[in-house]
């Protein structure tokens, strides 16, 4: 990390200092203590400490507000890059920097049985803190981790570790599989860096968002470096048809999860890709509904949530969880056909489950980057075709029409969109509102 080594040894040594540093300001098992780090040396001495001692972590940016995250979390202390009131700061590499003068007093209980306390993407729905388990969290490191090849491996991480699928599926793995880890430090957002990163130390896996894995794709060294990898998951949105076609070439698996599930619910074998495939169930019994909705049950269902002013709201371990995606089932693999909450209703008061014919879109032509139904600033719908203006020409009007059905009779606009005017989200998701504003504004002003 930042060009520094940082041994086993040296990691254990800061972890016992901040456990010193924790049991001497009366830190208990089930008190919640906010860490807000970046990815760091740091970070890893503190989550070791904070694990060992039964704290509920609560990962958070560390250019989140502190003093609020505290109070929504009820939280005792945090450690934070600042100093504040109830904070610790961290040395970069040998424990505590400084320590608080008090901790904060709670009005909550302790949660000794949540051992993280970490937040949903928010790409779907209004972000929320979700309760994770020890078992929660073991049950999908002993699910997958067999699977992962990381031996003796080279991990390039560009992930979050404040998020499930960083922390869970990249982090924690590689330490308990005693891997070297190769940070980062710009999390994949520049591809020309992270490759010569990857070639200068001979990196073997790589987990990564599909956008991630986009951009490596369209540099000059990205796709050997790519191929030369002996492992890693893709995850975090579905893979369109070209992507796809590239990942074929590769050892990467495609994985699939929730924060709910802590996160791991599918994984794919290595190289094995197509449009949208998610992978085969994993840990966990996936069944799917009649309406196409994926549901869960298993060790890694989440025990609850934590709403600010409330608490922890528990559920039941052995729920079923609805997870809110349409998917199909091919043998004993898993595709993505889209969100089941992205539905609209036209004035004859047909409801347009939107996610799902987008889904149909996409399988239908594998050539797709990406499909998005919405309403005109009219009655009717409109279909916006991601297509790379490169590549092939795409599907026809007509062809769409022949998916759509009798849906079809309301469509009145089919527009194509290239890559570079898609609008995504930092998982690579189609922004659907700021998509539906841009291309409602287009057709108004024409």
């Amino acid at each position: 990390m930042d060009g520094v080594v940082t041994p086993a040894g040296s990691l254990w040594t800061g972890a016992r200092r901040w456990t010193e540093s924790f049991r001497g300001a009366s830190l208990r098992k089930g008190d919640r203590l906010v860490v807000a780090l970046p990815p760091s040396t740091a970070f890893v001495q503190v989550l070791v400490a904070a694990l060992w001692e039964g704290l509920t972590i609560a990962l958070a940016s560390p250019d989140e507000n502190i003093e609020q995250l505290c109070s929504a979390l009820d939280a005792r202390a945090a450690v934070a890059p600042s100093s504040g009131a109830s904070r610790w700061t961290a040395d970069p590499y040998a424990g505590p920097a400084s320590t608080p003068d008090a901790l904060r007093p709670t009005k909550t209980s302790p949660t000794p049985d949540v051992r993280i306390l970490v937040r949903t993407s928010g790409t779907t729905q209004m972000a929320r803190w979700i309760a994770l388990s020890d078992r929660n969290v073991l049950s999908v490191l002993a699910s997958h981790l067999p699977h992962l090849t990381l031996r003796r491996a080279r991990v390039l991480s560009v992930l979050p570790w404040t998020h499930a699928f960083g922390l869970v599926l990249d982090l924690l793995p590689a330490l308990l599989a005693g891997a070297e880890m190769i940070r980062d430090p710009d999390g994949g957002r520049d591809p020309a860096s992270l490759t010569a990163l990857g070639e200068a130390w001979s990196a073997t896996h790589l987990s990564a968002v599909p956008l991630t894995i986009q951009r490596l794709l369209e540099t000059e060294r990205g796709p050997a470096l790519l191929r030369r990898l002996h492992g890693g998951i893709v995850g975090g949105a579905p893979v369109a048809g070209p992507l796809a076609d590239r990942l074929a070439e590769t050892r990467l698996r495609a994985g699939y999860g929730q924060t709910e599930a802590a996160p791991g619910i599918t994984l794919g074998p290595p190289g094995q890709w197509a449009a949208h495939y998610l992978g085969r169930p994993l840990g966990c019994e996936a069944t799917v509904a009649d309406d196409g909705e994926l549901l869960f049950e298993g060790p890694n269902a989440c025990i609850g949530t934590w709403r600010r002013h409330e608490g922890l709201n528990r559920q039941d371990p052995t729920r079923t969880v609805p997870t809110g995606d349409l998917v199909r089932r091919d043998g004993d693999g898993l595709f993505f056909e889209g969100r089941k909450d992205t539905a609209f209703k036209l004035s004859n008061g047909r409801l347009v489950r939107a996610g799902a014919w987008e889904g149909r879109l996409k399988s239908q032509f594998p050539s797709l980057h990406d499909a998005l139904l919405f309403t005109p600033a009219g009655d009717g719908i409109s279909v916006a075709l991601c297509i790379d203006p490169c590549g092939a020409k795409g599907p026809s009007e007509r062809a769409i029409r022949e998916v759509l059905g009798s849906l079809a009779e309301r469509l009145v606009d089919c527009v194509r969109v290239a890559p570079e005017n898609w609008v995504q989200r930092a998982k690579g998701t189609v922004d659907r509102a700021e998509m539906t504003r841009r291309l409602r504004a287009s057709e108004a002003a024409d």
